[in-house]
């Protein structure tokens, strides 16, 4: 015969379980089958939200949104949309498996939170300003103009009106030579490249 602190084992030992550790019991259908079409849905409408956030971002950095607008919105939705959708199916058959936990939504939480938090860094990093990108090729640190009077900060950048996407670096020092690169754009995907003979001289004089 079973004694009532018998019966309470169980509840004892799961209460001593932390509350973010412990299985949730999920909604259930009609015929009583746990029904976890909600919180997956839930997920993917957080995920959705975090998506077109970091779609915007994309696309003012990739310049996208300024040349054309409609373009950009169909991408961005479209883009989260179906992302949300496959992440729907993915929670869906996950959350079936291995069942419902509270660790799960403070785990998501915390994954969505940085994702979003971190889209102005991503989409700079994609899609760098010009001045960023003759950094991150030529002048930054550790690159081959980094000590030499290509230097941005030794020199006057200007960028040439007959030429869209043309840098023109010229060094303050004296009787050096005028550098001009094509693809300086912000938010272009090319690298830069010499625009003409002399520019060609100086990468390969400085060993670029």
């Amino acid at each position: 015969m079973n004694h009532p602190a018998d019966a309470a084992g169980p509840r004892r030992e799961r209460s001593q379980i932390p509350a973010f550790l412990r299985r949730l019991d999920p909604p259930r259908t009609w015929d009583g089958r746990p029904d976890y079409r909600p919180p997956a849905a839930f997920l993917a409408a957080g995920a959705a939200f975090v998506l077109v956030f970091t779609g915007f971002y994309l696309a003012l950095y990739s310049k996208l949104w300024h040349r054309h607008q409609h373009l950009a919105l169909a991408a961005v939705f479209a883009g989260a949309a179906l992302l949300s959708i496959a992440l729907y199916a993915i929670v869906h058959r996950l959350l079936a498996r291995f069942g419902l936990y509270l660790w799960q939504s403070i785990l998501a939480s915390i994954v969505l939170l940085a994702v979003m938090s971190s889209a102005p860094d991503w989409a700079r990093s994609l899609f760098p300003r010009a001045y960023d990108r003759y950094e991150r090729e030529l002048g930054g640190p550790g690159h081959c103009l980094h000590t030499t009077p290509y230097n941005l900060s030794r020199a006057q950048t200007t960028f040439a009106d007959d030429h869209p996407g043309r840098m023109v670096i010229d060094p303050i020092a004296e009787g050096l030579p005028v550098l001009r690169l094509n693809h300086a754009v912000d938010g272009g995907l090319k690298h830069l490249t010499p625009a003409d003979a002399a520019a060609r001289k100086i990468l390969n004089q400085y060993g670029c």
